[in-house]
């Protein structure tokens, strides 16, 4: 079977939240497209739960999903930090002042209802295949085709890998940039790479620090999410990937059966009345390339973080609405809707250039909250311990702003009577010609983390001094 284009023409690979979201947003751009999904089942999408931040939300508001989905979750509320032994050393209220700068809450919720509401209420359902693996991608001059494992073949102008962090379009991707120019990607690029519980409040968050390990829990009505974060013997590159089977995951999680992940609650009581529960490998990349040809990556496959910042699933919303956002300014420029290879080209590297920088910032931070929260070194736990807890739910809350405020969203989709906060957004300062001021106050954020770091590590170093003479002791 072999489906031919007519007029400009978009192949997505993969209908998790990025796929999804991409069929949103081409519906509500008008541009032709395909879903590829390699499962029978696109709610069959593995993975717990997902954090959605202000930035994620007006995306999902955009596209008419977030008034079923906010039906389904609590807000946020407590955030409470502990001890190895379960005492608790702070607690923010944090969630509250994200509202109020942002106008959403932040909220957690089981992965799948999302997944689902993307899907219900999709204007053209029709447009998700399912049971289409991609196996090919063989690109020319004029279009692309992707090749599934059924033998079906779909041609289109443009591929969207929007299929994990083990894409297989970005597979292909590498080799044709590496036939057409080789060495464009090098081999350093490639390897970057339950119910509830009593005594536990709904809406809550609690961190448990421990040396090399961390455990998260997040309470939701009739759910309660667990995650514990242990570091690996050796750091781990590309093609290698750590495998865990059902075993593996019990073996781990009865090491941990009488530590302490609240001051009432032992994490094996957690882990015995567990809906389901399982071992995997988090990996944390930012790709230097996203895009060659006819073929750009997206999501996951572009940008994969650790979930202790819970950004991974608004990042995709926010680089699906970019991506889309250049597409339809283009097409609506070229009334015969057929746009050239060099145009496409340019459409790609201008949504690289807008969303690549962003993702290095949101990876470093989710890099450092994976480390500070593990207590991974003398630093990471003198940092967690000791100045976190003195910087105040103000302070944090503001840093967090800087880097929500940033977020993108449709252009040409309007947002009917959002909620308004304290901090405006980046792109509606933009509109007023504001945008520059808006990004020295983002910058300033990230500068300011940087800068507290930075005191933190010499303060260390007069510690580690002082240490060597029996007066301090970390």
């Amino acid at each position: 079977m072999t489906t031919e284009k007519n007029g400009f023409r978009v192949i997505v690979a993969g209908g998790g939240i990025a796929g999804l979201a991409m069929s949103h947003a081409l519906q509500l751009a008008g541009i032709d497209h395909v879903v590829l999904e390699g499962y029978s089942d696109v709610r069959s999408h593995v993975g717990a739960s997902i954090g959605l931040w202000p930035n994620g939300i007006r995306v999902l508001e955009q596209m008419g999903c977030w008034k079923d989905i906010k039906g389904n979750c609590a807000p946020m509320q407590d955030s409470y930090n502990h001890l190895p032994n379960g005492k608790i050393i702070s607690v923010s209220r944090l969630a509250d002042m994200i509202k109020v700068r942002h106008g959403y809450d932040f909220v957690v919720l089981e992965r799948q209802l999302v997944v689902s509401s993307l899907y219900d209420n999709l204007p053209d359902k029709s447009k998700i295949l399912v049971n289409k693996r991609v196996s090919t991608v063989t690109e020319t001059d004029q279009s692309v085709k992707v090749q599934v494992e059924d033998g079906s073949t779909y041609e289109g102008d443009i591929v969207v890998g929007c299929d994990g962090v083990n894409s297989t379009v970005r597979e292909f991707m590498w080799a044709n940039a590496n036939k057409a120019v080789p060495g464009l990607i090098p081999a350093t690029e490639k390897r970057c790479f339950g119910p509830e519980m009593p005594g536990m409040g709904c809406g809550d968050c609690h961190t448990v620090h421990n040396r090399g390990f961390s455990f998260l829990i997040i309470t939701q009505p009739r759910r309660t999410f667990f995650f514990v974060f242990i570091k690996l013997p050796k750091v781990m590159h590309w093609p290698e990937r750590a495998r865990f089977t059902a075993e593996d995951a019990e073996r781990e999680a009865s090491k941990l059966f009488d530590l302490p992940i609240s001051q009432t609650v032992l994490f094996g009581e957690l882990w015995q009345k567990r809906i389901r529960g399982q071992l995997i490998a988090l990996e944390e990349v930012v790709f230097d390339h996203w895009h060659h040809g006819r073929i750009a990556i997206l999501g996951d496959s572009a940008h994969k973080l650790t979930i202790n910042l819970a950004f991974g699933g608004n990042s995709a919303l926010e680089s699906t609405a970019a991506l889309v956002n250049g597409l339809n300014r283009e097409l609506k420029a070229h009334p015969n809707r057929r746009l050239s290879k060099d145009t496409i080209s340019r459409i790609f590297e201008e949504y690289q250039e807008l969303r690549k920088p962003r993702m290095k910032k949101v990876l470093n931070l989710a890099y450092q909250m994976t480390r500070l929260q593990a207590w991974d070194g003398r630093l990471m736990k003198f940092i967690q311990r000791y100045i976190v807890p003195l910087m105040g739910d103000d302070r944090v809350a503001d840093h967090f702003a800087g880097l929500v405020k940033g977020g993108v969203k449709l252009d040409f989709v309007p947002l009917h009577n959002p909620p308004v906060g304290t901090v405006p957004w980046d792109d509606d300062l933009s509109q007023k010609g504001s945008l520059s001021a808006s990004k020295r106050s983002s910058t300033f954020g990230f500068w300011a983390i940087g800068l507290i770091l930075s005191l933190n590590l010499s303060y260390y170093v007069v510690s580690l001094f002082r240490n060597q003479n029996g007066v301090l002791s970390l």
